[in-house]
């Protein structure tokens, strides 16, 4: 496999990710019957009176790897240092998100690295979004747009519980990694049908 096959395989990580989180997630709340989604938080699931706490935490943790090669991918993607910085962005927000598990409910830093997983996916998302706009104006639209959508529904609505609000911060993260798979997949495939014809 060369270079430009594996950098475009590393592209679905993040897609990867959202899947895993899910996976790992709807198996901690089927162990947990007496967890209620709309009015609890998930951190719960990982908490000591949790039925096999391990389940959420060592989920988050493996979900973490996954978004650390996406954010890797998305690197060696970049066309400009705006976009780089998204990247790193991104790469840190992976790491706060492995905390979650390594300090899970209950414990005292959980509450400031989970806040702080979604406020460094929202400075990567937006940092994408301004540096797309050197390289491709239309899908530095889509990027920002989805940015600035799910930040104001995320702070601006009274969610019934933070279950909900972590769920739809997760869903919007998962809908930017799709659009910036199918963003460079775009783009790969006027290069790949350049080869082919040569």
């Amino acid at each position: 496999m060369n270079i430009q096959k594996a950098m475009s395989s590393t592209l679905y990580f993040g897609i990867f990710a959202m899947i895993s989180a899910a996976v790992w997630i709807s198996t901690a709340i089927a162990i947990n019957p007496s967890f209620d989604f709309y009015t609890g938080a998930l951190s719960q699931l990982g908490s000591p009176g949790a039925n096999d706490p391990w389940v959420y935490n060592v989920g988050l943790m493996f979900t973490s790897v996954l978004l650390f090669v996406f954010a890797c991918s998305l690197l060696l993607h970049s066309k400009n240092r705006i976009e780089s910085s998204g990247s790193s962005f991104l790469m840190i927000s992976s790491l706060f998100l492995a905390l979650i598990g390594i300090y899970h409910g209950g414990t005292y830093p959980h509450d400031f690295v989970s806040v702080w997983f979604f406020i460094l996916s929202d400075i990567a998302i937006i940092t994408w979004g301004i540096g797309l706009i050197l390289d491709d104006r239309k899908w530095a639209v889509y990027v920002i747009v989805l940015a600035i959508l799910s930040s104001s529904i995320g702070f601006g609505l009274p969610w019934p519980s933070s279950a909900e609000l972590e769920t739809f911060g997760t869903a919007a993260i998962g809908f930017w990694a799709v659009l910036m798979t199918l963003h460079f997949r775009k783009k790969s495939y006027p290069k790949d049908n350049l080869i082919v014809h040569q």
